[in-house]
């Protein structure tokens, strides 16, 4: 795009336009060229991620702007892969993602690809088996990387949650990954939509009484809400 294209069509002075490419730059969102800017080209994946993105898409970008809300600058953070997490990175305030010195620990490759980087943002990748239908990377090298680590906060993505079985997922590698990210980090907050609640995945992650805080949607079932926030845990509708 040019920038008297973008001056046109947006009603916006030139200036405006060329300081706010130099921001979306800075960002890594698109490259500066003579007169304009351009897109920058990202890696695409296929598979069952992209499937699921699409499932349920506005509920779950309301949870990961409330997500990405408790991210603050300085913080150390896990962010578990997934589609709902994904939206959390996508939310991230822009002066932290260019100056807040935020650590961003995580497995998946669709957030390494969102905010890898972003220089306010020191980036640690896992390193494992890579699972291309789940963008991540799993197994015994990537547990034992986060030994010794200590994060503020976990953003823990799920495919169930219920009393019985507690936080759960259907990939027995990418459980044991999310249990050792558990064990590393002060806070717990499981960013989830409605449709998870009450259904059982694979493989149990923690129990859901073991968690702090849940961020779902407003279709969350009242007794179920009423019974978690018994057990002392925050619930966070949007």
């Amino acid at each position: 795009m040019k920038v008297a294209e973008l001056s046109k069509t947006l009603g916006v002075s030139e200036v405006s336009i060329r300081r706010d490419l130099q921001h979306l730059e800075d960002l890594g969102k698109l490259k500066r060229v003579y007169g304009g800017a351009t897109a920058i080209s990202t890696p695409t994946f296929g598979g069952m991620q992209n499937s699921r993105t699409t499932l349920h898409r506005e509920k779950k970008e309301r949870i990961g702007k409330a997500a990405a809300a408790l991210i603050q600058k300085g913080d150390r953070i896990i962010l578990d892969s997934g589609t709902t997490t994904l939206q959390a990175a996508r939310n991230i305030c822009s002066d932290i993602l260019l100056s807040g010195n935020l650590t961003v620990i995580t497995a998946s490759l669709s957030i390494l690809a969102e905010i890898g980087s972003c220089p306010g943002v020191h980036f640690i990748m896992l390193g494992g088996i890579y699972l291309p239908d789940y963008q991540v990377l799993v197994g015994p090298q990537t547990v034992e990387q986060l030994k010794g680590l200590y994060v503020d906060k976990m953003f823990l993505g799920s495919d169930g949650l219920t009393f019985s079985n507690g936080i759960t997922t259907a990939n027995v590698l990418e459980a044991e990954v999310d249990r050792a990210m558990v064990n590393v980090a002060s806070e717990i907050i499981v960013v989830a939509d409605s449709s998870k609640i009450n259904s059982i995945g694979l493989v149990t992650i923690i129990p859901l009484t073991n968690i702090n805080k849940l961020i779902t949607d407003t279709d969350a079932p009242a007794d179920f809400i009423a019974e978690l926030q018994g057990y002392g845990v925050e619930v966070l509708l949007v």
